[in-house]
């Protein structure tokens, strides 16, 4: 009885001749999925791609890739613009990639109440490959931006700039483009200029420098004309200026003197000479610009503490070979009898300080 029912509400699909409870669009489903398929695409997908760095067209404009797949996700981005869409897409998506033709699955369905199903389509792929602007720039060695590095009132060490250097490296290093935008290192004696094709990367390398560094930035904008389509172009220089000091110099802050110990992005750390403590400076601007330095680190006298007796210190210079007994309020902790040590003279006040490393301080600042 329920299977005679059954046939009694069947259809018959007047194209293959099958029957069927459910008719859509007057045939049954198999039928009406080949006759109306869920996508349609275009009879050739093009995309153009960046042979350098990788970069895509999208809508007349270059875009960074997302991941390492250039390609599939320039068809992934082209699909979705050219596709046509029947009925109820669930989902799209680039199944892979074969020679010079791209599979798209597609899900979803082609008509109210059928259950979801999938299609597979093959559309041929041409490729362009041309050059992007950002390369365009880079390939001319046209400078755009430059970040110059400075001390103030001194020209920068040879640790100053290779750590310079290492920071500049690591950090385009982790970026997308690498240093394809950096098309010149200028190192003339104590300064340090990085030239960029690219505003943007050197605006991006100014920022790293000035994270790693206790410093200061100034950016000045200088017009260089217009371009063929009458847009102004301009030529930026980012300044990163670090300060007066350096690691082992003695420099008078807010009235008071510190024997800088270290320093790194995080900031100044220094011995307050009043207390012998070590204290954090921090980085701002007013200690870059406010601070004086009173006593180079090589100024001081290199000498071996020969006894220490209570307030009294004797030690040996290691230039002069003479013996000098000092009589000192405080004593810094880290003087031991035989040890290393530095003797400043500051407004004919005696000082016995610890060595410090300049090399390591600022290298191991620059790679936290």
């Amino acid at each position: 009885m329920a299977s005679e029912r059954k046939r009694l509400l069947s259809k018959l699909c007047p194209v293959c001749g099958r029957e069927v409870e459910t008719l859509y669009g007057g045939v049954c489903e198999e039928c009406y999925r080949r006759l109306h398929p869920l996508a349609e695409l275009p009879r050739e997908l093009e995309v153009t791609l960046c042979r350098v760095c990788g970069a895509y067209k999208l809508g007349g404009k270059w875009v960074k890739p997302r991941n390492g797949d250039s390609l599939r996700e320039a068809l992934e981005e082209a699909v979705k613009r050219s596709i046509r869409v029947r009925g109820r897409a669930e989902r799209i998506a680039v199944s892979g990639i074969e020679g010079e033709s791209v599979r798209v699955l597609v899900s979803g369905s082609a008509a109210e109440g059928m259950r979801a199903y999938e299609e597979e389509h093959i559309t041929p792929v041409r490729v362009w490959w041309e050059l992007c602007r950002e390369c365009v720039l880079s390939k001319s060695k046209r400078e755009a931006a430059r970040v110059q590095v400075r001390a103030k009132s001194r020209g920068l060490t040879p640790t100053e700039i290779d750590a310079a250097k290492e920071v500049v490296e690591r950090f385009l290093g982790s970026r997308w483009r690498g240093n394809l935008d950096l098309v010149d290192v200028v190192e003339k004696g104590d300064v340090l200029d990085f030239v960029f094709s690219s505003i943007p990367s050197a605006r991006l390398a100014a920022d790293a420098l000035k994270r790693e560094f206790p410093s200061t930035l100034l950016e000045t904008r200088k017009s260089v004309g217009v371009d063929a389509s009458g847009r102004r172009l301009a030529r930026i220089t980012f300044r990163i200026l670090l300060p007066e000091f350096k690691v082992g110099d003695v420099i008078e802050f807010r009235g008071k003197l510190y024997y800088v110990t270290r320093l790194s992005g995080e900031g100044v750390w220094a011995i307050n000479l009043n207390r012998l403590e070590e204290v954090k400076l921090g980085r701002g601007r007013e200690l870059i610009e406010s601070s004086k330095v009173v006593c180079r680190g090589e100024e001081m006298e290199p000498v071996i503490v020969a006894s220490l007796r209570g307030s009294e210190v004797e030690v040996v210079a290691l230039r002069s070979g003479r013996s000098i007994s000092l009589r000192l309020e405080r004593l810094h902790p880290q003087l031991k009898e035989g040890g290393s040590a530095l003797l400043a003279v500051i407004e004919e006040r005696y000082y016995v300080l610890p060595p410090v490393q300049p090399l390591r301080a600022l290298a191991s600042g620059a790679r936290r």
